[in-house]
C-alpha cells in the first residue's frame, strides 16, 4: 500500500532505519522519501555494497543502508546533499512536495524554524516520551528512572518544542533482553507508535490530532551521564531478573 499523502524526511540515521524497515515490512510505504545528507555519494556506495543478512533481527536492522532499504521496496526517493533541515534548498524541496503529511525524522541538535510552517504542511514527528509529562531531551531514561517504562507519542510539530498537537501515544515495557537503548530500542518503539499513527489516518481518512493538556507538563535536558549509567544498570537488572 502506497500511502499519496505521506512522504518521509529521513537522515542518515538509525531512526529513519527503523521507521522505513516498520513501514515496508507492515506495507504502509510512504509516497515520496527525501533523502538528505552531506554525503550522499557516501549513502549510494554504501547501499552498492551491502549483502543482505540472513539472520533477522528482532528490531530493525540498523546495518541495513536507508538507500538499498528504498531501491528494494521500490519507493519513490529524493537525494538532497545538505543536511540542515533549514536549508533553503530544503524549503524549495518541501514547496514542491504535493505531500500533507510528512514524517520528520532528522538529525539531532536541528529544530524546526518557523519558516518552515508556513508551509500547506503537517510535520509529524514521533517524541520518545509520553506526553506532556516527559518533554524534551534523552526522556527514555529519566521515563525508565520514575516509571521504569518507556512511551512515545506521535505529534504534529509546532514552534514549541514538543508542544504540538498529539496523535497518538503508547507505553512500552522494558525489552526482555539487552539491547542498545539509544540506537536500537528507542528508534524501534517510535516506529511502532508511528505506525500506530498511520493506522489512524486509515481508519478515519484524516490524522486527527488532539491539544496537550497542561496539567502534569515537564520538559528534561540531556541527561546527566550518572544518571544515564543508573539508568541502564536498572534497565540492565530488570532484564536481569527476568531471565532468571
Amino acid at each position: 500500500m502506497i500511502l499519496e499523502e505521506f512522504a518521509l524526511l529521513a537522515s542518515d540515521t538509525a531512526r529513519t532505519k527503523a521507521y522505513l524497515q516498520a513501514m515496508i515490512r507492515d506495507n504502509k510505504l510512504p509516497g515520496l522519501c527525501v533523502v538528505y545528507s552531506d554525503d550522499i555519494s557516501g549513502m549510494k556506495e554504501e547501499a552498492e555494497k551491502y549483502q543482505r543478512s540472513v539472520e533477522a533481527e528482532k528490531y530493525f536492522d540498523r546495518n541495513i543502508p536507508i538507500l538499498f532499504s528504498l531501491n528494494e521496496a521500490g519507493i519513490s526517493y529524493l537525494l538532497l546533499e545538505n543536511k540542515d533541515i533549514n536549508s533553503e534548498q530544503m524549503k524549495d524541496v518541501l514547496l514542491g512536495l504535493k505531500q500533507k503529511y510528512l514524517i520528520y525524522s532528522g538529525y539531532g541538535g536541528y529544530i524546526l524554524k518557523e519558516h518552515l510552517f508556513h508551509m500547506d504542511k503537517k510535520f509529524i514527528h514521533v517524541h520518545a516520551g509520553i506526553l506532556p509529562q516527559y518533554r524534551g531531551s534523552t526522556t527514555a531514561y529519566y521515563s525508565f528512572l520514575q516509571e521504569k517504562e518507556f512511551g512515545a507519542t506521535a505529534i504534529f510539530l509546532s514552534e514549541g518544542i514538543d508542544e504540538g498537537e498529539m496523535i497518538v501515544q503508547e507505553t512500552f515495557p522494558v525489552p526482555e533482553e539487552p539491547v542498545n537503548i539509544d540506537y536500537i530500542y528507542e528508534p524501534y518503539i517510535r516506529s511502532r507508535v508511528l505506525l500506530k499513527a498511520i493506522g489512524k489516518y486509515l481508519q478515519n481518512g484524516e490524522l486527527v490530532s488532539g491539544r496537550q493538556p497542561s496539567e502534569g507538563a515537564e520538559t528534561y535536558y540531556i541527561i546527566h551521564p550518572l544518571l544515564k549509567h543508573l539508568a541502564i544498570m536498572g534497565i540492565e537488572k530488570t532484564i536481569g531478573r527476568r531471565i532468571l
